[in-house]
């Protein structure tokens, strides 16, 4: 088969599964499998695939068409101008998160400090601690997480970019976990989306990425509260948290924060949403 025929049969179930923006999903799948530009797949569409690629091609096609996310399919996703590996035991990287990675990089690098002790809390994919890491060599992380399965994809990340040597990664509930010494600076995506609305996801979020990183209680503030409550003991007195936040959940999380004596600074994305709430001394 021709690339014009593979790519009209994938359009054909794409669109059936109503899977948006069909044409696109097909060709962009279809070039991975080929690992050729977008551009080459329009520009030669007699090109024939072998029995091997079609085979390939049909799998990939029909995962897309089950909502399963292209990140989780390709094993990729790229995060800070990094590549990160990701599959279903992480959540995927989201641009917004870059707003709080960029936010604590500012802050890093203004400090005079060195060897800084940073705690990434929910580690997942391990993509905010190994763009800490990456950018600011002077850190020193400890990367916990709850889940074993994510805590090894997010050490195959940091093998893959040579920051490994400068990060712990620590198995734990944090609800339940004790720090041995205060950090400079505290980072957190942690779950917030509030239990009931969970169900309510799309598909691609709801049914492939990991539960555990989503559920934040039945309010969503479930982990803010926690955060708010320790963070007298976990941070030190010239440090600073930097937590992700959901949309309308800034100003309940401030309010958090001010209640144990913190100042705050919130950060907006780039729809203009209050998305990353900083507090410190």
């Amino acid at each position: 088969m021709t690339v014009k025929d593979v790519l009209a049969k994938a359009i054909s179930v794409l669109i059936e599964k109503k899977v948006e923006t069909p044409a696109k999903e097909a060709g962009v799948l279809l070039a991975y499998i080929l690992k050729k530009d977008a551009s080459w797949l329009y520009a030669h569409p007699e090109f024939q695939l072998s029995a091997a690629e079609i085979k390939k091609y049909d799998s990939i096609v029909s995962k897309r068409s089950k909502s399963m996310p292209f990140q989780y399919i390709v094993n990729n996703q790229e995060f800070m101008s990094l590549d990160f590996y990701v599959n279903p035991y992480c959540l995927i990287p989201r641009p917004e998160t870059e707003i709080l990675v960029e936010a604590a990089l500012a802050w890093i690098n203004e400090s005079y400090c060195e060897n800084i002790r940073v705690l990434d809390i929910g580690t997942g994919s391990g993509a905010i601690c190994v763009s800490i890491a990456h950018y600011a060599a002077k850190t020193i992380i400890d990367a916990l997480d709850v889940s074993g399965q994510a805590l090894q994809i997010a050490e195959t990340n940091a093998k893959r970019h040579n920051v490994e040597g400068r990060i712990r990664f620590i198995n734990a509930d944090f609800l339940q976990w004790k720090n041995e010494e205060p950090y400079s600076v505290i980072l957190s995506n942690p779950p917030y989306i509030p239990h009931n609305e969970i169900s309510m996801l799309m598909s691609e979020v709801k049914d492939y990425e990991p539960l555990t990183a989503l559920d934040g209680g039945s309010d969503g503030l479930l982990f803010y509260r926690y955060l708010a409550s320790e963070v007298k003991r976990m941070m030190t007195l010239e440090g600073t948290i930097f937590v992700e936040v959901g949309i309308g959940q800034a100003e309940c999380v401030v309010e958090m924060f001010t209640y144990q004596g913190l100042k705050t600074s919130v950060y907006k994305d780039f729809a203009g949403i209050d998305r990353v709430v900083q507090a410190f001394f």
